[in-house]
């Protein structure tokens, strides 16, 4: 293979190898906050991070009081 080709490649593995750590440290983090082990955050189990908890109805897309892995994604992301 060239050179080219090769920087490509080891460049196209860094990003998926980075993307999963991150998508790891997420749900890590939401687990974390996931007191009751239900796959969701309440408002109050959000309270152990100010920033989110004083946010939170920004980040409920679905308007269900509740934050889900993808709504609170978008939180760590921005």
């Amino acid at each position: 293979m060239n050179t080219f080709k090769h920087t490509l490649l080891f460049s196209l593995i860094t990003i998926s190898c980075s993307s999963f750590a991150t998508s790891n440290r997420i749900a890590e983090q939401f687990k974390a906050l996931d007191r009751n082990d239900d796959g969701l955050l309440t408002r109050s189990e959000s309270a152990k991070d100010p920033a989110l908890w004083s946010r939170f109805k920004n980040y409920d897309t679905d308007k269900d009081n509740r934050l889900s892995l993808a709504e609170f994604s978008v939180y760590l992301n921005q």
